[in-house]
């Protein structure tokens, strides 16, 4: 199901720089979600899904994580930016998806995936947020 992000969180999670490793970690993340839902690795991808974002894809689609995961409509490949703020981060896609990650106590793990930005003024579109 297709949610709105606030242009508030987008804009929290494209400032700073972090460190490399941080990065490195973030685009690990993010590419690796996309590479496990396009290859059906469902219970891959969901491992890498932050609680809340596997509990709300569960509850959207009224399926077990590793099914639902596989139904998203992502658009994405390797990264082209990634942007770490202290507990926040940001990939942009080739392909044009966004992705959204929080740092947790089990390291980086996605907040949002599939998010469109239809302009500056406007919220994300995301296929799936926490």
């Amino acid at each position: 199901m297709r949610q709105a992000l606030p242009l508030a969180v987008a804009a929290l999670a494209l400032t700073g720089c972090g460190r490399s490793g941080d990065r490195a970690s973030v685009r690990g993340v993010a590419e690796g979600f996309y590479a496990a839902v396009n290859h059906h690795q469902g219970a891959r991808a969901c491992a890498l899904l932050s609680a809340d974002a596997r509990q709300a894809l569960e509850k959207d689609e009224s399926a077990p994580c590793a099914r639902a995961v596989e139904r998203l409509q992502l658009s994405g490949g390797r990264a082209r930016r990634v942007e770490v703020s202290s507990t926040d981060a940001a990939v942009a896609l080739r392909g044009g998806d966004t992705v959204y990650l929080q740092d947790t106590a089990r390291g980086w793990r996605i907040a949002a995936a599939g998010c469109r930005h239809p302009g500056y003024d406007r919220p994300a579109d995301c296929e799936l947020q926490s």
